[in-house]
């Protein structure tokens, strides 16, 4: 999975009343607004990749 596969996952599973949620927390852009939820999932495919 490289990189630019990731990014375009996270455009996908972002919405915009999470990302309000987000930046009223202190994100700056770019913010996609993904939940953590999300992020932990792909966290957990990708594991340790150093080369990204």
């Amino acid at each position: 999975m490289t990189a630019k596969e990731i990014v375009a996952e996270l455009q996908k599973l972002g919405t915009t009343q999470t990302k309000k949620m987000w930046m009223t927390h202190g994100a700056q852009e770019p913010c996609f607004g993904v939940k953590v939820e999300d992020m932990k999932k792909i966290q957990k495919r990708v594991k340790m990749d150093y080369q990204l």
